[in-house]
């Protein structure tokens, strides 16, 4: 006889997802204050990607619910992250 895998689901309160809005609100006023100041090109890309990596990551981890799902939705995540990674450092090297 086989079972059902036995699911447990994770409420998040509403106050969790307006904070994490509200941040990524923050930061996206950040980024467009950053692309106006017209600071090095340099430190300009450094910072919008950081604000971007964050913002994604905020994203995956509470609208996404993969801070809450099972270890192998990580994988999932990562495996393609890893490869994006390689083929960027292959063409930055070229």
């Amino acid at each position: 006889m086989t079972h059902a895998a036995e699911t447990t689901t994770h409420h998040i309160p509403r106050r969790t997802y307006l904070i994490v809005f509200a941040w990524l609100a923050v930061m996206t006023f950040v980024e467009v204050l950053v692309a106006a100041v017209g600071l090095p090109e340099l430190v300009t890309i450094i910072v919008l990607v950081t604000l971007a990596v964050i913002k994604a990551a905020l994203v995956v981890l509470y609208y996404m619910h993969l801070r809450y799902d099972s270890g192998y939705y990580w994988i999932i995540l990562l495996v393609p992250i890893f490869f994006v990674l390689l083929l960027g450092r292959y063409l930055l090297l070229r």
